[in-house]
């Protein structure tokens, strides 16, 4: 069974496969570093990174020194905005789908409804792996 397509979900889908890979690795892949909400705007921003170098991006970012990769997802339009929990415990379920964002893990489970989901292109990081 092959891996959903959550790239297919963006609105501007090229801006993170051209880097990523079509289709990009499940969004569990990656850690997701922050969700930054905004009700002003009511949006919500998610950053996801880790370690490693798209294929997308191989030549230029090994060049460059860069060992991670870096990028956000922005969801407009936000409501039904919900948390039944938060923890530190890593990610287990990213999932984008209808118009419907679930964030869940460990005692974490955070969902929503959002209008557009937009990506910011990905960037490449040079990160130390201390132990």
């Amino acid at each position: 069974m092959s891996e959903y397509d959550w790239s297919a979900e963006v609105a501007n889908s090229e801006a993170v496969r051209d880097v990523l890979g079509s289709p990009p690795p499940p969004l569990t892949d990656y850690h997701l570093d922050s969700v930054l909400i905004d009700e002003r705007e009511t949006s919500v921003t998610l950053r996801f990174s880790a370690f490693g170098i798209p294929a997308g991006a191989a030549d230029l970012w090994q060049a460059r020194g860069h060992n991670a990769v870096e990028f956000v997802l922005v969801c407009v339009g936000v409501k039904n905005f919900e948390v039944d929990g938060w923890s530190g415990w890593p990610t287990t379920v990213a999932a984008l789908g209808g118009r419907t964002v679930v964030l869940a893990g460990q005692d974490k489970h955070v969902s929503f409804e959002t209008d557009e989901i937009r990506a910011l292109p990905p960037v490449g990081r040079l990160w130390s792996q201390a132990e």
